[in-house]
């Protein structure tokens, strides 16, 4: 059985609704898939914060609901390992009801003409001339095999990307995920006799032996509900599950338990493209996470609005070639994959680092408050590099304090690279050598040795 679309959604989380509800609303005719069915429609696993600014970008295309912005966030308090040491860094933002937010985005969707396929896995992209003309899928309910056939698919299946991924290799977004491109993570939901303290802010811990290659976080919901999880760098071979049984759980009076879960989160520089003839990825199948944190609600809203404006243009044109939608890779790199790919570079150093050096690091306010919101929002500037090469020269441990202003003066020329992004396909290749080399470079400084194969 075959049915035809413009345009074909594989993947109904966060950044596959809401590009299905950007381009319904455009008029186009729009197949929205998810593998999932009836109440676990919309369910992820996630720590559930959104800042207030992805709200409020939100806001110009669709008005949130409010009932699922469940506890306003003031910012961050982030601790060292020994917890001596606490930041405080301002950042407005938002809990959600994610299981509930999950649905509000496909029921507007549908509201808006996407017609929704739950129970649908897609297992292939169909390729005809170079070009992908759709997916082809299974009803996981009747067990019966579906064509679904458009101009466009868009790739939101999440950290698997099961479309983009079984494209030819020679195709840029193609590209697999290594283990040293991804975290691994565990969280569980609940709530819990007494209150934390502080509900308004998220807590955030460094901790290399509790998540090392990572964190482990606490996200009240309210003051007697929370997020409870940890992410470890998947490299490391090491079961988030084990880890938190064995340090997290025993810290709280668990009262009742709502929800628990885990998988793989793309932790890395962006994507070499996230378009090819007649596809887009968008949301996790793009990588379009936060490489420090994780996070990627935020970025699931932007790459499903970019991917939509893409589209609209593309079929403007009447063309559907990685050459028309390219501007999706322009505008994701002037937006947001600069600053992934800086965030990308200080991760990679601050998983080189045991838990002294990321004791004395904080202790010493070798970053302020001021320069890791600074960071966060605008990413690195010349002045943070400056400020390191000056504290160089009356640096306590000097070895650490290079690698921090190697990572800053390399997080700043790798940023700078991805805002030069070459203008169409053809200068892809040399420019994405050229980052390649500069990575290769920066890891040998910093003792990480070459890129992973």
């Amino acid at each position: 059985m075959s049915q035809s679309f413009d345009v074909v959604v594989v993947g109904a989380g966060t950044a596959g609704a809401y590009a299905a509800y950007n381009l319904a609303k455009r008029g186009f005719k729009v197949a929205l898939m998810d593998s999932k069915s009836g109440d676990k429609v919309g369910v992820k696993t996630c720590g559930d914060a959104l800042g207030k600014h992805h709200v409020d970008r939100m806001s110009r295309f669709l008005t949130p609901n409010p009932r699922i912005l469940v506890n306003e966030i003031k910012g961050v308090e982030l601790y060292s390992p020994d917890l001596r040491t606490k930041y405080v860094i301002a950042g407005e933002g938002y809990m959600l009801d994610r299981f509930n937010w999950g649905k509000w985005l496909v029921r507007e969707a549908v509201n808006a003409g996407a017609a929704f396929f739950e129970g649908h896995t897609a297992t292939a992209p169909i390729l005809e001339s170079g070009h992908v003309v759709g997916v082809k899928a299974t009803d996981n309910r009747q067990g019966t095999y579906r064509e679904f056939r458009a101009k466009v698919v868009v790739d939101a299946s999440g950290s698997v990307g099961v479309v983009r991924t079984k494209l030819p290799d020679t195709w840029p977004i193609s590209e697999r995920l290594h283990p040293e491109d991804v975290s691994h993570a565990y969280r569980e939901v609940f709530y819990i006799d007494g209150a934390v303290e502080n509900p308004n802010y998220i807590k955030i811990y460094l901790d290399q032996t509790i998540s090392p290659g990572g964190y482990w976080w606490d996200f009240p919901y309210s003051s007697n509900f929370v997020n409870v999880g940890l992410g470890i760098w998947g490299v490391l071979k090491i079961n988030p599950n084990a880890n938190y049984k064995k340090y997290l759980e025993p810290r709280y009076r668990i009262r009742e338990k709502v929800h628990m879960g885990g998988g793989f989160i793309p932790t890395r520089r962006p994507l070499k493209s996230l378009v090819g003839n007649g596809i887009v990825a968008a949301g996790d199948a793009a990588a379009a996470v936060n490489p420090l944190h994780g996070g990627g609600i935020g970025q699931a809203l932007l790459t499903g609005e970019l991917a939509a404006k893409a589209i609209e243009k593309a079929f403007a044109q009447g063309r559907y070639d990685a050459q028309t939608l390219w501007g999706y890779n322009l505008d994701y790199m002037q937006e947001w994959g600069h600053r992934q790919a800086q965030l990308d570079v200080i991760r990679l150093m601050l998983q080189t680092l045991d838990n002294d050096d990321l004791n004395f690091g904080l202790s010493r306010k070798l970053l302020t408050e001021e320069d890791v919101l600074d960071i966060s929002s605008r990413g690195v500037t010349l002045s943070v590099v400056d400020k390191m090469r000056i504290a160089l020269q009356f640096a306590a441990r000097p070895g650490l304090l290079m690698k921090l202003y190697n990572a800053m003066q390399y997080a700043k020329k790798i940023g700078d690279m991805y805002l030069d992004y070459p203008k169409s396909p053809e200068g892809l290749d040399r420019w994405h050598e050229k980052v390649m080399e500069t990575y290769g470079e920066y890891r040998r400084k910093i003792g990480l040795g070459p890129m992973p194969a």
